[in-house]
């Protein structure tokens, strides 16, 4: 079995396999170069300034990547571990294990550690103090309260430990191949944690979709502080863009960071940005690339649910391929004022074995702009493929034998004139940051 792609553009004959669907070319205004799989260190998306060091540039509803600079490279996550934090207590309220009205204890060491006596963000929480699960969850997501973190990782788990040990068991099932975590705070030397933009990224989107209400805590502008209020600790708040949520973070080397979200006229965006000298240099930069994306992207329809797009070729069937449909409504940011084009690109890995259930997921559907993708959507068999004649199944064993014997063989040559296949070497790991966080 291999790849196939619709840009090979071969002619099928009788029931050959000889290729899929044809490339599709779209005149479409769409984003200049931008996507997920760009390579690190490199600024992509159209022309934008910034001045952080690290940036990226989500639109929520298609998952493409607006504009992004070192979104790859490995970051302190600071207080931004805390939006992990945030996942795993929203959960417990989710399934029904925390209510909000519940009582929880503090110990001397969330105390210690993350109260007032430690001098970072806190809730003013003392030891043995008993503190309300709503109560913990607003100090968490909008004072970025150390002590509030500490106390509900220890009281969820047991102890601190345990609960890190949750969140990195969260981190691996949720694909963020680049984040680990030391403790429920972010707090301490970067020598055991560490994360990425993309990565903090695509948390925050998974939070805001799992956990809709909780998250709603997070567009909170102050909380009770002692005899006083406490002002969110995310600028984005007040800046009257629609901004909705999550986190800031700071290190004591004097580097800020930030990951927060938008909302205008029902299009989410969400900006994350690294790297920067002071925390109104933050504020800055964040807000300019919000309204950067809000002002120069339009979401436009691409293809309504259920569109053909393409075919696959099928082995051992009735039908010599399957016809392939977009499962959902297809929308993309388009650039305004762009005169780049996108392609579209059917990718699965073929022929595909029959018998074929309709509404079956075979391939998937890559949009390039300038041959880089910048999204990519799942395809469904849009009818069912029964298994085929005795006969045609015994056609179909021996055309792919004789397919695999000519890789096979090429392959061969390839290597002895000098043209093979390469692997490359594996990209050695950046190195763990050794700032510390508060």
């Amino acid at each position: 079995m291999v790849s196939r792609m619709a840009s090979l553009g071969l002619e099928r004959n009788g029931r050959a396999r000889k290729g899929v669907a044809s490339l599709l070319l779209l005149g479409l205004l769409l984003p200049a170069p931008v996507g997920t799989t760009f390579a690190q260190n490199a600024d992509r998306g159209a022309s934008f300034e910034t001045t952080a060091k690290q940036a990226l540039l989500l639109d929520y509803e298609t998952r493409t990547v607006l504009f992004e600079r070192n979104a790859d490279q490995s970051i302190h996550p600071a207080s931004l571990a805390k939006i992990m934090t945030a996942a795993l207590a929203f959960r417990e309220v989710k399934e029904g294990r925390l209510k909000p009205e519940q009582d929880m204890i503090a110990s001397t060491d969330a105390w210690r550690r993350g109260g007032a006596v430690a001098g970072g963000p806190n809730m003013l929480i003392t030891p043995n103090k008993v503190v309300k699960v709503g109560e913990l969850l607003t100090g968490l997501v909008v004072g970025s309260a150390n002590d509030a973190a500490i106390v509900l990782a220890e009281n969820i788990s047991g102890t601190e430990a345990r609960f890190t040990e949750a969140m990195n068991a969260h981190a691996r099932d949720l694909g963020l191949a680049n984040t680990h975590f030391a403790n429920a705070t972010g707090l301490g030397p970067g020598d055991n944690q560490r994360t990425t933009l993309r990565d903090m990224v695509s948390l925050s989107t998974y939070l805001i979709e799992r956990y809709p209400e909780s998250y709603a805590l997070f567009a909170q502008r102050d909380m009770p502080f002692g005899r006083n209020r406490q002002q969110s600790r995310n600028p984005l708040l007040t800046m009257e863009i629609g901004a909705d949520g999550l986190l800031t973070g700071t290190t004591p080397e004097g580097t800020h960071q930030l990951v927060g979200s938008a909302v205008q006229d029902g299009r989410r965006l969400i900006v994350a940005v690294a790297g920067l000298e002071s925390v109104q240099e933050r504020a800055l930069e964040a807000r300019k690339l919000l309204e950067w994306g809000f002002r120069r992207f339009e979401l436009r329809s691409l293809f309504p649910a259920g569109t053909r797009v393409g075919e696959a070729s099928v082995y051992g069937g009735a039908s010599g391929f399957v016809q392939l449909k977009v499962a959902q409504d297809l929308r993309l940011p388009i650039l305004r004022a762009s005169q780049n084009q996108a392609s579209l690109r059917v990718v699965y890995r073929g022929p595909v074995l029959a018998p074929i259930a309709e509404g079956q997921a075979i391939a998937k559907l890559e949009i390039l702009v300038e041959n880089r993708v910048i999204q990519t959507v799942p395809l469904m068999a849009a009818e069912a493929v029964p298994k085929g004649s005795v006969l045609a199944r015994a056609q179909d064993a021996a055309l792919e034998l004789s397919r695999q014997g000519f890789i096979k063989g090429f392959r061969w040559l390839g290597e002895k004139i000098g043209f093979g296949t390469r692997v490359p070497e594996k990209a050695p790991a950046p190195a763990a940051p050794t700032a510390s966080a508060r």
